[in-house]
């Protein structure tokens, strides 16, 4: 298993942000889902560091950055502190799922600030009202972490997530990931994601953007794939055969060169 960078800490108004960084070049800054961290991106950071700056953050309320209000208005203030300590004028964005719906509405509010965009295994937000109570889902999943505790949570979160193929060296990485999850930041996370409603701002989007789905997702509800497809501009569509939910994981080269091509092209034009 790739070994990730050790963390770095940009200072935001309401507290730290962590991030890990390797590589120069072109800032590429990944944004994980709901059950990931900066450790997420390990294959990523051994590909694509040789040619980019490869940068991922930990989200509000994951490892050491600062819980953030459950608005999608606090996660973009804390990628724009992010953004800002780079020192680059522009980047390259790639989120997967829950970081797809922060990355989308940063490069819709920021257009200036972003090159290129890849969504991955993504949707525009759920569009909850304000007063929709939380997921049965999450609810659940909770009772589950305090009543078994974090490791073996953590081992339930991978085996929902991977394919039993995987090698052990991998699920063993997303065991480790999930089960050091913040409660509350995973709280605030789900909230901000369930009430996100990026529709009317993904038809704005016009850098060149990748989206990228798996075969066998079953966390991206189809409509939801369907809606983002059809309202985001100036896309190219890969699905990724007998893929899940976390292609990063499940295949790590084919996934990394997908995103290096996509970079790579449009840097010649």
């Amino acid at each position: 298993m790739p070994v990730c960078p050790p963390l770095q800490f940009a200072a935001l108004p309401n507290g730290q942000l962590a991030f890990r960084s390797r590589g120069d070049g072109e800032a590429v800054v990944f944004l994980h889902g709901l059950l990931g961290s900066s450790k997420s991106w390990a294959f990523q950071f051994a590909h694509l560091s040789r040619n980019y700056r490869v940068i991922a953050w930990d989200a509000p309320g994951y490892g050491q950055s600062a819980l953030v209000s459950a608005s999608i208005d606090a996660y973009i203030q804390a990628l724009c502190g992010l953004v800002a300590s780079i020192g680059r004028p522009r980047i390259s964005l790639v989120g997967h799922s829950m970081g797809g719906a922060v990355a989308a509405c940063f490069a819709a509010r920021f257009p200036e600030l972003v090159s290129r965009l890849v969504l991955s295994c993504s949707h525009a937000g759920y569009g909850d009202p304000q007063a929709a109570p939380m997921p049965s889902k999450f609810e659940s999943r909770m009772r589950e972490f305090y009543g078994i505790g974090p490791i073996a949570y953590g081992a339930n979160r991978a085996r929902d997530l991977l394919p039993a193929s995987v090698p052990t060296c991998v699920f063993d990485h997303a065991a480790e990931i999930a089960s050091e999850v913040n409660p509350e930041g995973l709280r605030r996370a789900t909230r901000m994601l369930q009430r996100a409603d990026n529709r009317s701002l993904l038809p704005t989007l016009r850098m060149p953007i990748l989206v990228l789905t798996g075969e066998m997702d079953t966390d991206v509800r189809p409509d939801l794939k369907a809606d983002l497809l059809r309202l985001t501009p100036m896309t190219r569509h890969v699905e990724m055969p007998g893929v899940g939910h976390a292609p990063y994981f499940e295949m790590p080269d084919s996934y990394s060169e997908l995103i290096e091509g996509f970079l790579s092209e449009e840097q010649q034009e």
